[in-house]
């Protein structure tokens, strides 16, 4: 008659604890692609907004003052033309370009004056199409958790005088 021995081998452990130490791995890299993948999503939905402003600031300027570029000068120049700047909720002006970050302020508001640096850059990009016609092209880059990102929105106006 043989001994009836009861318990775990030390292989069976040791295969259990693989297993189990596996499953753990994935479930925590699958929390720590979730957060990244939440806090892109988070950053895009801020930088569709950033985008979407400068386009309407421009149309603002354009609006406030029809002569905000001189339709029959910029007529003359090449088709080439481009021109870059930034713009702010609270300027009526374009501004000439220069590569600064936007910044936050108490109220919540992103612009350039005040306020803690954010990791959003916007340029808005003039190019003139024909002598009736500019496109406005609105990049938002952004750095997050290492990576570069970046978005672009396009829009057309017209000469409306």
């Amino acid at each position: 008659m043989g001994i009836n021995k009861k318990g775990f081998s030390l292989i069976g452990v040791i295969i259990s604890i693989f297993i189990i130490s596996t499953g753990l791995v994935a479930v925590l890299s699958l929390s720590s692609m979730s957060l990244k993948g939440s806090d892109i999503g988070e950053m895009r939905l801020i930088a569709s907004g950033l985008a979407q402003e400068g386009v309407e600031k421009v149309r603002d300027v354009r609006r406030s003052n029809a002569d905000w570029i001189d339709w029959e000068w910029y007529g003359t120049i090449a088709i080439s033309t481009v021109r870059d700047y930034i713009v702010q909720y609270n300027n009526p002006n374009l501004i000439s370009f220069s590569e600064t970050p936007l910044k936050i302020d108490t109220n919540g508001f992103y612009q350039y004056n005040s306020g803690d640096a954010t990791s959003f850059y916007r340029k808005v990009t003039l190019t003139k199409v024909s002598s009736q016609e500019i496109k406005v092209e609105v990049e938002i880059k952004w750095q997050s958790r290492g990576d570069s990102h970046s978005l672009a929105v396009e829009d057309h106006l017209w000469n409306w005088k």
